[in-house]
């Protein structure tokens, strides 16, 4: 089969595609500013070709005789990673209006050529390149106009787009630069051509592993502060084509500037936005700064930044304070939990979601259902019960991984005979009958750990508590303390731990660090427990007990999103705590969480983290108005026991 291709640039990454995927194709290439007005070439590539995929913009010069074997493809642009870049026109000193180049290809930033037309600096103009100037030009508001303007032109290719934006909008930048795909893209739109025309690719996914032609090509950063508003990673150098080197921003403006005065000054004009409107929108006044010194520097921030728009004003049902994640989750991965009595809320979500939630330690296949729930199978990724501190995963990673053996093994249970796992006291109800069935299900859970780090392609960990109880003899951390759930409270061999701020900060640094040795893949969220201490040990009181817990665990939270870019940090703490919902969000004991609360959680997480914004799916039983805990609310909380007094 023959096939020709009218297009732009973007036709050498389609031929890639269908050359690859097939390997029974022979391509031909042409572009349409080339092949339009030559009749001649124009008849030779419809005699010579079986199909021609054109994009939109041949339609206007396509022949009526040749509409049987044309099939239109979009033509994709996409202006939201990359919203300062810009093509500038002029008339050239003693010549003609053209297009003025670059060394990016024409490429110029939209700021820079504002800069010259006005007559500002070279050194002032550098100073324009923050947020500020960002959020008066709507670099910051992009993305929805964006994505209508490209399923339009989907929707007028006959070819849409919405199901592929939402797999592009997965992950990483789809674009190099607003005209310039990735290939992941090109090659979604190869496959969709390939199924008209009759053809099956033979190979799955080809953009991995084949050369992306336009990757090659001059590629425009994302600006950080663009790019930590997408969840993304910014840098402000530049890629260049001939030769391929870099350009730091000092170094392509300079050299737009040099371009520019080959130029009639009055002339130059960007194509995205007139020189004048930027003039208007940046308050300009002829000086070298884009605003008087003296105005409020939050005039032009986001709304959603400020507490009487973005909270005061919002029904407490429909308060969202995510403002963007650094990942989604899709369908295929294998999502693990662990962590407070809170996380499994988020693990039963998932699962009832259709996510693909992984569980490593699975009940033997003839253990009836609510037999394998009452032996805690299923309850985590893992039957590890609940991990209260930062402290004890970093331990039971330890464990697992053969780097930490703690001296004491087992505890007496309280049925006479019987004996606990002191790191999960409660995973077999009465207690093990004796030590060789307590060590083959310690071995077994152990290799599930194991498993699910390896596995797991995304870890969320829910921070519960900074309160513990540990060895003295080996600093080995308990989620209970001993002579709750089994064992003695013995001072000499025991005692209470508050973890410090810093020993919190330092557990975590070395738990993400073990996790990007063991699975270098592996994205991890952060959320913290919005369910108070059942009790405090220090003599203070519970309230104050509680701040200090909550407080020390969310400020490292945020320190692990500040210095991870694979960390992302989701505010299930702050959606049930917060002030907007009166506190309808608890039970009448002021801690338990209410069904609405875990809705409102749940909803705004599968939302921003889903596919598609997924919408929550919950298993509910009991009465609507019913205020005990349903089997929505039956989840395993070791330090209930506490209050068993």
């Amino acid at each position: 089969m023959r096939i020709s291709i009218i297009g732009n640039c973007q036709c050498e990454s389609l031929a890639t595609c269908l050359v690859t995927m097939t390997g029974a194709v022979t391509v031909d290439q042409h572009m349409v500013h080339e092949i339009v007005g030559d009749d001649e070439r124009l008849a030779e590539v419809l005699a010579n070709s079986d199909y021609i995929f054109a994009q939109t913009s041949f339609r206007p010069h396509a022949p009526a005789s040749a509409s049987q074997k044309i099939i239109y493809f979009p033509v994709i642009a996409f202006s939201a990673y990359h919203p300062d870049l810009t093509f500038v026109r002029g008339r050239r000193k003693g010549g003609e209006f053209e297009t003025v180049s670059s060394p990016l290809s024409g490429y110029h930033s939209l700021i820079s050529i504002f800069g010259y037309a006005l007559g500002i600096s070279l050194e002032d103009i550098l100073t324009f390149y923050h947020s500020g100037v960002y959020s008066r030009l709507g670099y910051f508001n992009q993305w929805d106009e964006a994505r209508r303007q490209l399923l339009h032109e989907g929707s007028d290719s006959g070819m849409p787009l919405h199901d592929m934006f939402e797999q592009w909008a997965k992950g990483d930048a789809f674009m190099h630069s607003s005209n310039h795909p990735s290939l992941r893209v090109v090659e979604d739109i190869a496959r969709e051509l390939l199924r008209r025309v009759g053809l099956r690719p033979s190979v799955d996914s080809i953009h991995s592993i084949a050369a992306d032609p336009l990757r090659a090509m001059p590629i425009w950063p994302i600006y950080p502060e663009i790019a930590e508003r997408l969840g993304l990673r910014g840098s402000m150098m530049f890629k260049r084509h001939e030769p391929e080197t870099a350009l730091s921003l000092i170094e392509l403006v300079t050299s737009s500037y040099e371009c520019f005065a080959a130029y009639d000054r009055e002339s130059l004009e960007a194509t995205t936005m007139p020189v004048l409107a930027v003039a208007r929108r940046l308050g300009f006044t002829g000086e070298a700064k884009p605003a008087p010194s003296d105005r409020n520097p939050y005039v032009d921030a986001p709304r959603v930044q400020f507490w009487k728009d973005s909270v005061a004003a919002i029904e407490p049902v429909d308060l969202d304070p995510v403002v963007s994640t650094r990942f989604t989750i899709a369908p295929e991965d294998k999502v693990a939990t662990a962590g407070s009595c809170f996380a499994q809320h988020i693990a039963r979500t998932l699962k009832n979601s259709g996510f693909n939630y992984l569980v490593a330690e699975e009940a033997p296949g003839e253990l009836p259902e609510d037999l394998a729930h009452a032996l805690n199978y299923g309850v985590f990724s893992a039957r590890f019960g609940n991990i209260y501190t930062v402290r004890q995963l970093r331990q039971l990673i330890d464990r697992a991984e053969g780097d930490f053996q703690p001296a004491v093994s087992s505890w007496e249970a309280r049925s006479e005979g019987k004996v606990v796992d002191p790191f999960r006291p409660q995973i077999e109800p009465g207690g093990f009958d004796d030590e060789d069935a307590l060590t083959a299900s310690r071995l077994e859970h152990l290799a599930a750990v194991r498993r699910m780090l390896r596995e797991m392609d995304v870890f969320i960990f829910t921070l519960g508590l900074t309160e513990g109880w540990r060895s003295r003899a080996d600093g080995a951390v308990f989620p209970l303390a001993p002579g709750v759930a089994g064992g003695r409270a013995d001072t000499d061999e025991y005692e209470f731990v508050n973890f410090s701020i810093d020993e919190i900060r330092s557990d975590m640094h070395a738990v993400i660090a073990r996790l990007a040795a063991i699975n270098p893949q592996c994205r991890v969220i952060l959320t913290i427990s919005p369910i108070p201490l059942i009790a405090t040990f220090e003599p203070r009181h519970a309230l104050v007990a509680t701040t200090y817990s909550k407080s020390v665990l969310r400020v490292v939270a945020d320190e692990m999103w500040r210095k991870y870019d694979h960390v992302d940090y989701f505010p299930s703490y702050e959606i049930v705590t917060g002030s907007y919902s009166r506190g309808a969000y608890f039970e009448d004991d002021l801690r338990q969480v209410t069904e609405a609360g875990v809705a409102h959680v749940m909803r705004t997480f599968m939302r921003h983290y889903a596919r598609n914004g997924a919408s929550v799916t919950q298993t509910k039983s009991g009465n609507e108005g019913e205020n005990t805990r349903s089997a929505f609310f039956d989840i395993v909380c070791d330090e209930e026991e506490i209050a068993r007094l």
